[in-house]
């Protein structure tokens, strides 16, 4: 029988190895979703291809595939790691607020504002994609996907609300958090899939700002 000494050696070692396994394989992705990108660029839907992929990155089509088994699926991991820098930027503008001792006095407008715009800008011109690639992530995720989105959106919304306690917002209720959410991602999702000019204009952002203020203040707070 190996050692007690012998055991918790082999564990680390053990351990040791599978954390550079781990990093590789992050890299991996991530190189795998920057060649995606570079060729939607370039080629567009129908140049993205996954044996271009794979040669562009530098890896065999059959290292590609350990990872995604389709086109569809590289392009919707991409919308999740996206959807998932959203709420960590979200959080830490959480976070700052919290950590902030005049969070009370902050302007309400400003607060909400800055909060709403970084799903709107994470959504339809952040991630670090292009809009041609937002699109095809928006075109070939599931509805199940898309519901999930939302949902988590909206319960880091609602954390979001519950933990500033800022005097002049109050914490939307179930149904106003359903609408709110569903309407900044469905117009984010409309724009997107219609090419429309507005997608990512300041006079979109001012609109959904202000149907947030409208729904999240009480009635006697003046913009």
């Amino acid at each position: 029988m190996p050692s007690k000494k012998t055991a918790i050696s082999s564990e680390v070692k053990l351990h040791e190895r599978r954390q550079p396994t781990q990093s590789r394989s992050q890299q991996t992705i991530q190189t795998l979703f920057l060649a995606a990108a570079q060729i939607m660029d370039k080629e567009g839907e129908v140049g993205l291809t996954t044996n271009k992929v794979a040669a562009a990155a530098g890896f065999s089509i059959g290292t590609l595939y350990q990872y995604f088994p389709s086109k569809e699926a590289l392009v919707r991991a991409m919308a999740s790691r996206g959807k998932d820098l959203v709420l960590n930027s979200l959080e830490k503008y959480l976070s700052e607020l919290e950590n902030s001792a005049d969070v009370q006095v902050l302007d309400a407008r400003a607060v909400l504002g800055k909060a709403i715009r970084i799903i709107l800008r994470g959504f339809a011109v952040g991630q670090g994609l292009s809009p041609s690639m937002i699109r095809l992530c928006w075109k070939l995720e599931q509805p199940d996907e898309t519901a999930s989105a939302v949902r988590q959106v909206s319960d880091r919304l609602a954390i979001f609300f519950e933990r500033i306690h800022h005097p002049a917002l109050k914490v939307p209720n179930t149904a106003q958090m359903f609408v709110l959410t569903r309407s900044i991602i469905g117009t984010l999702r409309s724009a997107s899939l219609e090419k429309s000019p507005l997608l990512g204009s300041p006079a979109l952002e001012e609109v959904l700002v202000d149907l947030a203020w409208a729904m999240l203040t009480p009635k006697t707070v003046k913009n």
